[in-house]
């Protein structure tokens, strides 16, 4: 693995890190409760997990030669989607399907070659973004997003 791929995954790692912290600081009874909008942080985080599991399928779907579906769904439309089709689900399920889904992001990430995480042209349907950049939007950059809705 070259420094470069080291490097952008001992930040991911340490981002990893940091978020699980502030799940594991987060009391029971507090998972339920409102932090963001009508969103519980329950909510919250299947919303992560939902977004960890995308990054996955953009993948598997890419390395597979194939071109990600992409919803004709505004992103407030598809995140509100989310938040409908998991609203319920008992904290602790989703605390463990939310690890889940990390680890198969991460061992997904961590079969790419260097050339598949930065070349911008090794996937055009990314249309010039290097994957590594979904993979952060789809984990530390969205872990970032909601750290301080736990703990």
């Amino acid at each position: 693995m070259s420094e470069r791929v080291q490097n952008f995954f001992t930040r991911l790692d340490a981002a990893r890190a940091e978020f699980e912290a502030a799940i594991a600081a987060t009391p029971e009874a507090a998972w339920a409760q409102v932090v963001d909008g009508d969103l519980t942080r329950t909510d919250l985080l299947a919303h992560i997990e939902w977004w960890e599991r995308r990054g996955t399928y953009e993948i598997r779907t890419l390395i597979g030669g194939d071109t990600p579906e992409i919803t004709a769904e505004s992103l407030d439309e598809l995140n509100a989607r989310i938040t409908t089709e998991n609203r319920g689900r008992e904290a602790s399920v989703v605390r463990a399907a939310e690890a889940a889904a990390w680890a198969e992001l991460r061992a997904a990430a961590a079969g790419l070659s260097e050339a598949q995480l930065y070349d911008e042209a090794t996937f055009p349907s990314l249309e010039g973004e290097p994957l590594k950049k979904i993979i952060k939007m789809e984990s530390s950059a969205h872990w970032a997003d909601h750290l301080a809705h736990f703990g």
